[in-house]
């Protein structure tokens, strides 16, 4: 009797119902609390995985699929999101932002999603590469960490390149009617919110599925507001960055300033090609695009400068230094570019003060000097000597054209050696080819 009652299977639809909840809530809706890293991610994303992983439950028959699927996605609401001829590595501002997945053919078989997010570049907007499409399945909990860090500007950088017009990223929401049907506007406001908080500067946002009329509506008015506004408010943001770079700078937290200076740098490139931009020029007049200009040369001068710090570590590897040389000259080549950029595309009259010049032409020289390119020697000493006859007192200038100097008079006198032996050499041939035409004429006479 005891081993016939010992054999019986476990009557789960037995339980109470809210015992029953509580189980799937444990087993299917409990999450990690801390993410993790995933090498097939992108380096923005980290996985959110689940405390008690137990799918199996699921497969136990028709009943137990049905109740226990109901409530875990009623419970979780997870979010798909479907990113469509963007470059998913500027598509975010940080890192961590916790997801389930990234695999695209997992999130398209699910179909347990309660809403359906799609960002994508108009056909219209041009792009030098073709991205393949991106999909995110994530939870709904986790939605406002990324919308908070959704970068919608950089992607569109391309297709802003002028401030005449401005393309924007197309954006649509649908609601999937079958999980969402009977959810009250309450809950709808509480999915959309994120989206409502976060995203700006999208003027035609499409919202579809069995949503509040007058909830989509306000929505897509939040959304369709330009995310900086106030001339001066966003100048003073942007040099905030600029100023606590600096401070840290002096304090030789040379990394800390660096991304003081690039989350800055962003920040200023984000509403430059923003659908904002338009708004601002003409509220701040010429005085804010000047100021504009002189906050994007100074920016890449100073990410010039950081580049240079392990340059000239004598520890340093040589490609290293020829890397970080590469992309320090293309920041220089920014800075001399900056005025007639910003004069062409929104009529300023900006131009860098002597001091400005003179420390651009100092790190252009010092970036040739530290990644000993020889061929460019000569302009390395024009371009020191430029930046002290503008800066003469700079004390950094004048070690540096020491410096300079002191290499182009290294590289003169290998120069002079390599000629005296090449010249040498020259003339020991035509003495050996003398001698041996010498002895063949008298061989022959």
């Amino acid at each position: 009797m005891s081993s016939t009652q010992a054999t019986q299977p476990f009557r789960f639809l037995d339980l109470p119902g809210e015992i029953r909840n509580n189980i799937y809530d444990l087993l299917l809706c409990s999450w990690e609390d801390e993410v993790e890293q995933d090498p097939t991610m992108s380096s923005k994303l980290s996985r959110r995985s689940p405390s008690n992983p137990s799918s199996s439950l699921l497969r136990a028959n028709k009943q137990i699929y049905a109740e226990a699927s109901d409530y875990m996605i009623k419970r979780n609401q997870f979010v798909r999101i479907t990113c469509r001829g963007l470059d998913s590595r500027n598509l975010f501002l940080g890192e961590g932002i916790p997801v389930i997945t990234t695999d695209a053919r997992k999130v398209s078989l699910f179909d347990g999603h309660v809403m359906h997010i799609t960002l994508s570049k108009p056909a219209f907007a041009p792009s030098p590469f073709q991205f393949s499409e991106f999909e995110i399945m994530m939870l709904r909990s986790d939605l406002p960490k990324l919308c908070e860090q959704l970068d919608i500007e950089s992607v569109m950088a391309d297709a802003n390149s002028t401030t005449s017009e401005h393309a924007s990223i197309n954006a649509s929401i649908r609601l999937n009617y079958a999980h969402t049907r009977f959810f009250t506007p309450k809950i709808q406001e509480r999915l959309l919110e994120p989206i409502a908080s976060s995203l700006r500067g999208v003027p035609d946002i499409k919202i579809s599925g069995f949503v509040d009329a007058a909830l989509a509506e306000s929505v897509r008015n939040q959304v369709a507001q330009p995310r900086w506004t106030e001339p001066d408010a966003t100048i003073e943001e942007i040099g905030t960055g600029v100023d606590v770079g600096k401070r840290q700078w002096q304090q030789n937290n040379f990394y800390s300033a660096s991304e003081s200076w690039a989350y800055a740098m962003r920040t200023l490139e984000r509403m430059r090609h923003s659908s904002s931009w338009i708004g601002l020029q003409k509220a701040g007049g010429e005085d804010f695009v000047n100021k504009t200009a002189d906050l994007y040369f100074t920016l890449n001068l100073f990410h010039a400068q950081f580049l240079q710090v392990d340059m000239a570590n004598d520890q340093s590897q040589g490609p290293l230094v020829q890397r970080n040389g590469r992309v320090a000259i293309q920041h220089l080549r920014k800075c001399e570019t900056a005025a007639a950029r910003f004069a062409q595309h929104a009529g300023a009259t900006w131009t860098p003060s002597n001091q400005q010049s003179a420390k651009m032409l100092f790190r252009h020289a010092r970036c040739l000097r530290l990644m000993r390119d020889t061929a460019n020697s000569v302009r390395a000493v024009t371009l020191i000597e430029e930046a002290a006859a503008l800066a003469p007192t700079d004390i950094a200038i004048r070690d540096e054209k020491d410096a300079v100097l002191a290499w182009e008079a290294e590289l003169e006198e290998a120069r002079r050696l390599l000629a005296e032996q090449s010249q040498a050499s020259h003339v020991e041939r035509r003495s050996i080819w003398s001698s041996v035409w010498d002895a063949v004429t008298e061989l022959t006479s």
